[in-house]
């Protein structure tokens, strides 16, 4: 893995703790109702495609069991508004897809 990767990989891991912090603080109604949670989530998942988009695609390929493109996809989502997003769909990705996508890359970390 080239150093750029290992260093973004690293990146994308602190913006999911972040994420996870934020969510832990509030709990869900408070997250729902708290719209400075809301937006340091939606800036960390912006943070977080942004960071995946300029892996190398030899790594995207080599560890394809990671959803690569769903991530940049959301980042679009966050950054340009398609249609509003949904606090409550960023609630459920930070409780499920978030801690998943940090065991991923922590193994991809050890692996190399």
């Amino acid at each position: 893995m080239k150093y750029r990767d290992r260093q973004l990989i690293k990146k994308i891991i602190a913006e999911c703790n972040d994420i996870t912090r934020y969510t832990n603080e509030t709990g869900k109604q408070g997250f729902l109702e708290n719209d400075v949670y809301q937006k340091a989530t939606a800036m960390s998942l912006l943070n977080i495609g942004e960071h995946a988009n300029i892996l190398t695609r030899e790594l995207w390929v080599e560890y394809n069991d990671i959803q690569w493109r769903k991530i940049v996809d959301l980042r679009n989502i966050v950054a340009h508004g398609y249609g509003e997003l949904r606090m409550e769909l960023v609630w459920n990705l930070s409780q499920k897809e978030v801690p998943i996508l940090v065991k991923q890359l922590k193994e991809l970390l050890h692996e190399i």
